[in-house]
């Protein structure tokens, strides 16, 4: 009898919701998820329409460490697809993908620039999607884009600047090896025998200055002041609700959802992927198959040394 009950119940709760839905007015839930930005896409895509004209919004993800060095993400690939997009007539719209969790900040910056070099030169729109994680430069990358959502799961933030100095003065004791450089200036070489706060200084100097640009970049974008940025400026994690409550993104919506909005904001015109192939990808295989190997032969030493290994190549987001 009780479950008699439960399913007339869900049957009836059912109907109230298709209900609903059917009386919406149409696109009512597009802007759930876009927003304001719906409606004027909607009304390009009808003049594109009635011109005869058809296309595809391009989907391409940056996936792993932003770096020219990663395994997973290829650098050059991605600007080389983004220049490619700007000739492209039959492309309507950019969606970037963002897994993430940072990585060198030359790299993130080249990246920034020819997206917003996309946007100036075609007038096309640009969407950005957080997945599981979108952490320091890729937020700054996310920063280009007219409109950004995320998983109610993803994890963003983190959002500085720093550089890594090393001192191997005390290994050198340790180990009776004499070391002495001949330079031509105090600072020259840095962290030997021991970092100075003079060079501390130097440093925060640089990582201040580039810090400035990730802001500016902000700014421009979200319409936030410094002091409204106070909230996340020290480089802590955030939720997808925390940064919509903080202004950095717009969106909440699951990643699906959030591409068949744009899908039907655009007159239906499909997505298209754009994303170059990663290092090992060429072969026939992901680099997962060759991390599995260094595992293989170095049992719980390879894969992760290769996954977490140190950057030191200048200033890291």
């Amino acid at each position: 009898m009780k479950k008699t009950i439960c399913a007339v119940l869900c049957m009836a709760l059912l109907w109230c919701v298709c209900s609903a839905c059917a009386e919406q007015e149409p696109g009512s839930w597009l802007s759930s998820v876009l927003g304001d930005a719906a409606q004027g896409i909607q009304e390009r895509a009808q003049a594109s329409a009635a011109d005869g004209q058809s296309g595809s919004i391009a989907r391409l993800l940056i996936d792993g460490e932003i770096s020219a060095y990663a395994y997973d993400y290829d650098h050059q690939g991605t600007l080389q697809a983004l220049e490619e997009l700007c000739a492209d007539e039959d492309n309507s719209a950019l969606l970037l993908v963002l897994n993430t969790p940072g990585g060198s900040l030359y790299e993130a910056d080249e990246l920034y620039h020819a997206v917003m070099t996309y946007k100036q030169e075609t007038g096309r729109p640009v969407y950005a999607y957080m997945q599981q994680e979108c952490c320091s430069a890729g937020v700054y990358i996310a920063m280009a884009a007219d409109r950004i959502a995320a998983s109610r799961m993803t994890i963003t933030g983190s959002i500085g600047v720093y550089m890594q100095a090393m001192s191997e003065a005390g290994l050198y004791d340790m180990l009776g090896i004499d070391n002495e450089y001949v330079a031509t200036g105090r600072n020259k070489v840095t962290g030997y025998p021991e970092l100075t706060d003079e060079q501390i200084a130097i440093y925060q100097s640089l990582v201040e200055e580039s810090f400035g640009f990730f802001k500016q970049a902000i700014t421009s974008a979200r319409g936030l002041t410094e002091e409204q940025m106070q909230g996340f400026l020290d480089g802590r994690l955030l939720s997808a609700l925390q940064a919509k409550d903080l202004g950095l993104i717009d969106t909440i919506a699951y990643e699906g959802e959030f591409e068949d909005s744009l899908i039907e904001a655009h007159g239906g015109i499909p997505l298209e992927d754009v994303t170059p192939a990663g290092m090992f990808d060429d072969l026939g295989f992901g680099s997962d198959v060759i991390l599995n190997w260094f595992d293989y032969l170095m049992p719980g030493v390879g894969a992760e040394a290769v996954r977490e290994r140190p950057s030191v190549r200048g200033l890291q987001s």
